[in-house]
Order: C-alpha cells, then sequence, then structure tokens
C-alpha cells in the first residue's frame, strides 16, 4: 500500500556543468517531481475498481476518503449500491466490518501486507492514493526510455516520468521478488491542489497472490471534510 529521473546520471556530467546548472539531471528531475506531488489535508474519491485474479474478474465499487496523516476509510459496494465491507486504517490499526457475514476484525497495521500481498505501510499507501509517492530510492540512476521520458531505475526500483514531472509507472521489488507496479494514468490539472492528479490506476502485485487491478475515478474532491463514520454493530462477531 515507492522513485526518479532526468537524461544521465550525476556521474555522467561534464565536469564543467554544476548540478545546478543542468535543468536534467537527477537531483533537479526529483525536485521537480517533488514540487508537483501533492498533500491535501482530505481527499474524496469515488471508483469503480475491476479486479481481474486467477482468470476470473470482479468489479466492485468503492468509496474512498483520506484525512491526512490520520485515517484511510474505504467502503466496497455491490453494483447495486449495498455496502458490503468496510475498513478504515490508521498509522497503527486496520478495522475492518463484513456486510455479508456480520463480522469484524481489528488487527495492527502489519495486517495490511496480508491484504495487498506486498509490503506497504499506511504513509505508503496515503502516499499512492494522494498519487504522489515518495523517490527516496539513493541508487537510482538516470535514463531516457525510448519515447523520451525520464527514467529513475535501481535494481528494485524503477519510475516513470511523464513530461509535466508526475510519476507515470512505479515498480518496486523486494528480496522474494514480489513486484509491485502501478501506473498513475490520465492525469487532469486540478486547481484546488495546484496541480495534476490521475483519474486511473492500473495496480499490478506478483507475489503469493497474483492479481491486476484497474480502478477508475468518477469523483475526486480534495480538502473537503468527509464523514468517516465507523461503528460496528452489537450483533456482529469477531473474527480472526
Amino acid at each position: 500500500m515507492i522513485m526518479g529521473l532526468g537524461i544521465s546520471s550525476c556521474g555522467l556530467l561534464k565536469e564543467n556543468i554544476s548540478e545546478t546548472e543542468n535543468p536534467t539531471n537527477k537531483k533537479n528531475i526529483i525536485a521537480k517531481v517533488n514540487e508537483s506531488n501533492i498533500s491535501p489535508t482530505w481527499l474524496s474519491v469515488n471508483t469503480k475498481i475491476d479486479i481481474e485474479k486467477e482468470g476470473q474478474n470482479t468489479v466492485i465499487n468503492a468509496n474512498i476518503r483520506v484525512k491526512k496523516d490520520s485515517i484511510i476509510w474505504i467502503s466496497l459496494k455491490a453494483p447495486l449500491g449495498i455496502e458490503v465491507l468496510r475498513t478504515m486504517i490508521s498509522p497503527d490499526s486496520i478495522f475492518f466490518i463484513n456486510r455479508m457475514n456480520k463480522t469484524y476484525f481489528i488487527k495492527p497495521i502489519s495486517h495490511l501486507k496480508e491484504v495487498v500481498k506486498t509490503s506497504i505501510n499506511f504513509f505508503q499507501f496515503q502516499e499512492i492514493l494522494f498519487a504522489s509517492p515518495a523517490i527516496t530510492d539513493r541508487e537510482l540512476k538516470l535514463s531516457l526510455n525510448k519515447e523520451g521520458k525520464h527514467i529513475l531505475s535501481s535494481e528494485k526500483t524503477t519510475y516513470t516520468i511523464s513530461e509535466i514531472f508526475r510519476i507515470e509507472e512505479m515498480s518496486v521489488s523486494n528480496q522474494d521478488n514480489h513486484q509491485l507496479t502501478i501506473n498513475f494514468n490520465n492525469h487532469n490539472y486540478f486547481d484546488e491542489v495546484k496541480s495534476y492528479y490521475p483519474k486511473n490506476l492500473n495496480i499490478e502485485v506478483i507475489s503469493s497472490e497474483n492479481f491486476v487491478a484497474t480502478i477508475d475515478f468518477s469523483k475526486i474532491v480534495f480538502n473537503k471534510k468527509s464523514s468517516l463514520s465507523f461503528k460496528i454493530p452489537s450483533s456482529y462477531v469477531k473474527s480472526d
């Protein structure tokens, strides 16, 4: 629930050109990406999620709300609009309600790895929802792909940067060769955050369970307080 770019690595810069003088070195490209990143106090999105797993497709609707650095709230609904699952994620815990079988659980944030099948913490998940993952890998090398886009890559991490200095694709793997790839597609400019935000995400996870999720946003609202209601009915049974 994470990057870099440019025309050549810092090690290939000519000795008579400083980093600050070259607008396309790794340091300056990362700075441009960070300048375009958003971190709104609130985010609310309505989505349609198409999940392909083991040859089967499942389509669900979801309302996702984020209160920065505090709560990620998700309500999953069947096609007729009936809520089937609700979850609330804090920096240290996951709260989950299953409306179908009337059960719930409360678990530490480490359980998020079991849900998304890849290592991720609350703040990394929040960065993905903000479409502003942090570029933290110091071993990244700068290059260009065939389309002329900046690529920042290392042994375990690759970032593709668009012409508007937004992360277009990120791919991260771990020592077990589990891999998370996210494409941020169809960026639109939003005055509320003075930057670009995608209308579509494509997420692929390769791990003990492989799946692909396509997420289309139908409504995007920034910096407007939203309800984060999460009440566990007394009749619900706690599950493992």
